[in-house]
C-alpha cells in the first residue's frame, strides 16, 4: 500500500547556490545560497537540434533530429542582498579589489608573486596568526577607492609550508605583487598583514590586464558554478530510449557560469532589485548534497539611496530634487564559441567590452537640469549610494556605491503623464581613466560593496 500524496516538488523549496570556479567549466559545489524571486529563477539548457530536410520522395520535410553542440542560459532577479551579490559582480567585472577595515602583524615577500599564483614564499618565517583558515591582505593601504587601495587583495591562507610557503589554493592571486596602477608602482603592495576587521570594501572594475583570472591570457574574468536545488530525484529510464543520469541529490549545476547584463532597478517605493542574465554549459547532475545555507542578510529599501550629479546631491532640500527612480545596466559582450573537438560542450564563452547605461526619473523635477545635462553634452559624474545605514533593525551593514565619472544624457523627455512635471533621462558611461581598478586602463565606471565578507 502506497502511503502519502504523489511525488510533487514545491517551487518555494528551490535554492540557488553560488561558487566561483578555479577552472572554467569545472563544477564546484556552492559556497553560498542565494535567494531569488520564485518568478526570477530561469535556468535553461538550451541543445542545438540539427535537422535532416533532404527531400526523398514523400511529402513531409522533417526525417531526422540530430542532437548538436549543447549549453545553457540563465536569468535570476529578486531584491537585493548585499553579500552574495558580490559573487555576481565579480563574474561579469572580473577586476576586484578588497580593502580591510583592520590590518595586523605584517609580512613581506620575498620575490614577486604573479598573477593566478597559488601560493608565495615570505622573506621570514611566517608571523604568529599567519595560519589556515585566516584572512590576509596584500598591500598596506587603508583609504579604500584610492589609487594605492586599487592593488589590495584579501586572500585566505589554506596551509603553510616550509621554507616560509603561503599556500593560497581557493583564492588565486588576482593581480601582480608588486603591483603597478596607472603607471606608477603601488607602495607596500608586496607586504601582507592580517585582515582582522569586520568591513571589507570590494571594488568592482573591468579587468583590463593581458593575464585574466588564474593568470591565463585574455583579460577573461571567473566564472561561477551556479546550482539549481530542485530536489527533483526521479529520472526517465528506458530500455528502448536510453536512461538519464541518477540525480541522487536533486539538483543540476550549470558549470562555466558567464554573466552579461547586471540590471539595478531602484523605485523609491520599492526595494533595490538587482537581475542577472548569462550562460553556462550544459547542466549536469551535482555530484554532492547543497550543504551552504542561505544568507540570512535583509534587502535595502531603494528610499535610503543618494544621488550626486555633477557635484550637486540630489535631495528634498537641495537645489537639484525630485529623482523617483533609477536604473542602471551592466553590459558585457560575450559569445559561444564550440570548436571540432569530439565534444559538444563550448571550448569558451567569450567575454568582450563592458558597458554601462540606464535611466533616471526625475519625477518630480524643480529644475530644467535633466533637460540642461543633455543639451549642454555636460557629461558630469554621477554616482549613486544605497545603503541600510540609519535604518532600524536593517541587520549586517552594506552599502552599494556605483559610481561612473563621465556621464552622456542622451534623451531627456519631459513628463506629464503626472500630477507634476518630469523628465526622463537616459545615460550612457564613457570610459575614463578614473573608474579603474588595479588592472588599469579605461573603464565606464565601477561599483563598490562596502559589506563584511572578506573575499570572492
Amino acid at each position: 500500500m502506497a502511503l502519502g500524496t504523489p511525488n510533487v516538488y514545491p517551487s518555494v523549496l528551490s535554492q540557488l547556490g553560488v561558487a566561483r570556479e578555479f577552472t572554467a567549466g569545472t563544477a564546484v559545489s556552492p559556497t553560498v545560497i542565494h535567494p531569488v524571486e520564485q518568478n526570477n529563477y530561469e535556468p535553461e539548457d538550451m541543445p542545438k537540434f540539427l535537422d535532416d530536410k533532404a527531400i526523398r520522395g514523400s511529402m513531409t520535410d522533417l526525417f531526422y533530429k540530430t542532437l548538436g553542440v549543447e549549453s545553457s542560459s540563465f536569468s535570476f532577479g529578486g531584491p537585493n542582498f548585499l553579500d552574495t551579490h558580490g559573487y555576481f559582480m565579480d563574474n561579469i567585472f572580473g577586476d576586484l579589489s578588497t580593502t580591510c577595515n583592520t590590518l595586523t602583524t605584517p609580512a613581506t615577500v620575498s620575490g614577486t608573486i604573479p598573477v593566478g599564483a597559488v601560493q608565495f614564499t615570505l622573506g621570514s618565517a611566517p608571523p604568529a596568526g599567519w595560519t589556515a583558515g585566516a584572512y590576509i591582505q596584500m598591500g598596506t593601504a587603508l583609504t579604500a577607492n584610492t589609487p594605492a587601495c586599487y592593488a589590495n587583495e584579501v586572500l585566505l591562507i589554506s596551509s603553510t609550508a616550509p621554507s616560509n610557503v603561503i599556500n593560497i589554493l581557493t583564492t588565486p592571486v588576482r593581480l601582480a605583487h608588486p603591483s603597478v596602477v596607472a603607471g606608477s608602482t603601488v607602495a607596500g603592495s608586496t607586504v601582507g598583514n592580517l585582515a582582522t576587521g569586520t568591513v571589507f570594501t570590494h571594488r568592482f572594475a573591468p579587468l583590463n590586464s593581458a593575464l585574466g583570472y588564474g593568470g591565463a591570457y585574455g583579460a577573461q574574468p571567473p566564472t561561477h558554478t551556479f546550482t539549481d536545488v530542485t530536489n527533483i530525484v526521479n529520472v526517465f529510464t528506458n530500455a528502448t530510449y536510453g536512461t538519464a543520469p541518477s540525480n541522487t541529490f536533486g539538483a543540476r549545476a550549470y558549470p562555466s557560469g558567464v554573466l552579461k547584463t547586471m540590471d539595478f532597478s531602484g523605485n523609491a517605493e520599492q526595494l533595490l532589485n538587482v537581475k542577472m542574465a548569462g550562460d553556462a554549459w550544459l547542466s549536469t547532475v551535482s555530484s554532492a548534497a547543497v550543504t551552504a545555507q542561505p544568507t540570512n542578510s535583509r534587502p535595502i529599501p531603494n528610499w535610503n539611496t543618494t544621488v550626486v550629479i555633477a557635484g550637486n546631491t540630489v535631495s528634498s532640500s537641495g537645489a537639484f530634487s525630485g529623482i523617483g527612480e533609477f536604473n542602471l545596466s551592466v553590459k558585457r559582450a560575450t559569445q559561444t564559441y564550440w570548436i571540432v573537438a569530439g565534444t559538444q560542450t563550448p571550448f569558451i564563452i567569450g567575454r568582450g567590452p563592458i558597458t554601462m547605461d540606464g535611466t533616471v526619473q526625475w519625477d518630480p523635477t524643480n529644475t530644467e537640469t535633466p533637460l540642461d545635462l543633455m543639451l549642454l553634452n555636460a557629461q558630469a559624474p554621477m554616482s549613486i549610494t544605497t545603503t541600510n545605514s540609519g535604518i532600524p533593525n536593517s541587520g549586517t551593514p552594506f552599502t552599494l556605491t556605483f559610481t561612473m565619472s563621465q556621464v552622456a544624457n542622451i534623451k531627456s523627455k519631459i513628463m506629464r503623464s503626472k500630477l507634476l512635471i518630469g523628465y526622463g533621462n537616459s545615460y550612457e558611461a564613457v570610459a575614463n581613466s578614473i573608474d579603474i581598478g588595479g588592472s588599469g586602463g579605461l573603464s565606464p565606471g565601477s561599483i563598490t560593496l562596502v559589506n563584511a565578507t572578506p573575499t570572492y
